[in-house]
């Protein structure tokens, strides 16, 4: 029974990592997406509208960082609850469902508590705020 218990939990580790590493890879596009466009902003001829159009993918990253981060903790709190013993080593992968808020709230899992995530508000609000920098200073003259 031991041995059935493991199994399941190394299952369920294996999603966590891979929510892990997209949200990552994701924080990677993004911050490339925001230097490039900096970057290209630099040059006398370059559009306001290019820069302004880059918080388009930072808004799609943002959100499925999010939607990722959901997941994980999703899957967190399933391996908890294998860990502990209140949910039965059944082999299904199925963490809360979205959308089911008193699970979601035990899990922290809510669109909420993920924003409220450091790995969230550490990253995302710097990269809003050095599009809007790149923008006043492109109305401003100064680039």
């Amino acid at each position: 029974m031991e041995n059935d218990k493991n199994t399941y939990l190394q299952m369920i580790q294996e999603p966590i990592n891979r929510m892990s590493t997209m949200s990552s890879i994701y924080k990677g596009f993004c911050s490339t997406i925001v230097a490039g466009i900096t970057g290209l902003s630099l040059g006398e001829n370059s559009n306001i509208f290019v820069v302004v159009l880059s918080f388009l993918p930072v808004l799609a990253f943002a959100s499925l960082d999010i939607y990722y981060l959901m997941l994980e903790r999703g899957f967190r709190y399933l391996y908890e609850q294998v860990a502990s013993g209140e949910h039965e080593c059944n082999y299904k992968m199925d963490p809360i469902r979205i959308g089911n808020v008193t699970e979601m709230k035990k899990a922290k899992a809510t669109v909420v508590d993920c924003i409220k995530s450091p790995s969230f508000w550490l990253f995302y609000p710097l990269m809003f705020a050095i599009i809007i920098i790149v923008i006043v200073l492109k109305i401003v003259g100064s680039i």
